[in-house]
């Protein structure tokens, strides 16, 4: 026992350990039986008043049923901690299957996430078409599932300085592709010269 559990096969690995655990309850029980019929508990003794032997109880059988149960208990702590090791894998798995999916969905069914509230004359983002009102679905790399309050835009357009970038805007009922250069020199603050705020 001891196994280490991955989140990949959590759920089946629960499955087996239930299983199991089932099979470990079913034989205490049997072995509890076993003394119960003998009219002996686990720690009564197997000896009489002077020291000999019991001879009222099937020592062999007491023996080795006792035994057996401080086994299969040590057995049964064992797996109930594996059982709660795969259902923490399970939670794991089924929370990070939720974030994929919505970084999943952020990619193929983008939906806005920022909007241009000005844009300067002859800015970068003037020369790309971007107009005050537009609505950012995609920056690049950058979509609804990852733009961490626009701080992941921010670092996108410093590291992407005299590079082309692919815009993609929501203006009114059209979707467009813009191709965004973010510069220096170009006589006004920043490398885009917009202003671009959370959309809300």
């Amino acid at each position: 026992m001891g196994n280490e559990i991955t989140p990949k096969s959590a759920e089946l690995t629960a499955r087996q350990l239930m299983g199991q655990k089932d099979a470990i309850e079913n034989e205490l029980k049997e072995l509890e039986q076993i003394l119960k019929g003998q009219g002996v508990e686990m720690d009564e003794p197997l000896v009489d008043e002077s020291g000999f032997p019991r001879d009222d109880i099937d020592l062999v059988a007491v023996r080795t049923a006792r035994s057996k149960l401080i086994s299969l208990r040590n057995d049964h702590k064992d797996i109930m901690k594996q059982i709660e090791e795969a259902l923490h894998a399970m939670h794991a798995e089924n929370k990070a299957n939720k974030e994929d999916k919505s970084v999943e969905t952020a990619i193929n069914r983008p939906r806005p996430f920022a909007i241009v509230n000005s844009v300067a004359p002859d800015s970068p983002a003037r020369e790309a078409g971007l107009l005050k009102g537009d609505e950012i679905t995609r920056f690049g790399s950058i979509h609804s599932g990852n733009h961490q309050k626009l701080q992941a835009l921010n670092t996108y357009v410093v590291d992407n300085e005299g590079k082309s970038i692919n815009v993609t805007i929501e203006r009114g009922k059209e979707k467009l592709v813009l191709q965004l250069t973010p510069k220096r020199g170009w006589g006004g603050r920043g490398l885009l010269g917009c202003h671009i705020s959370l959309l809300k």
